[in-house]
């Protein structure tokens, strides 16, 4: 018998999305199509929605304060994100066009002692991505269902329709999809 955990065990045993998400979310896309709001505010209401939802969906899933392993691993952001890490930490961005995948080596903003120094400011990939299964097998390598990837539909309609708010931005804006590292060194 496998002890791994699929995407649909996993959503067969979660609680239905709180009605007061919902609500929030219908909130969200009020501040989103608003014309007198700035584009980091707004990034920065999507940021304080998905808090919220972290703490319906972290009480089930194996990630843990201190937790690091998922931060080797590719993190896409957008050039919204990036220039929005900027602003609010002062780390400069890398100048480029590089876009490079298959990362093993840590995230630029992970320390020493496995913490992000940006944590505030993280972003998105990093918000909405959850382990569900045994917690070493992070550690290890070993499959682990991932609640808010794209092979896994993002997670839920919620988060799917937020990163796609925040794709389009950026491609209206005329920005990429690159890695972390390929924005900070």
């Amino acid at each position: 018998m496998s002890d791994e955990v699929t995407l649909q065990e996993v959503n067969d045993k979660l609680p239905p999305i709180p009605d007061g998400l919902f609500d929030k979310a219908n909130s969200l896309a009020n501040i989103l199509n608003s014309p007198n709001l700035m584009l980091g505010k707004k990034l920065e209401a999507v940021y304080t929605y998905l808090e919220e939802f972290k703490a319906y969906i972290g009480k089930y899933a194996s990630c843990s304060r201190g937790c690091s392993f998922c931060c080797n691993m590719d993190v896409q952001i957008t050039t919204l994100e990036a220039e929005y890490i900027h602003v609010n930490t002062g780390v400069p961005l890398k100048r480029g066009k590089s876009i490079t995948t298959g990362h093993t080596n840590q995230c630029p903003f992970l320390s020493s002692s496995g913490s992000c120094t940006i944590y505030q400011f993280r972003p998105m990939p990093c918000r909405f991505l959850f382990a569900f299964g045994e917690p070493e097998n992070c550690a290890h390598g070993k499959l682990q269902i991932q609640y808010g990837v794209q092979a896994a539909g993002f997670g839920n309609p919620i988060f799917k329709q937020l990163i796609m708010w925040v794709h389009s931005q950026v491609i209206h804006g005329g920005g990429e999809l690159r890695d972390i590292r390929d924005y900070f060194a």
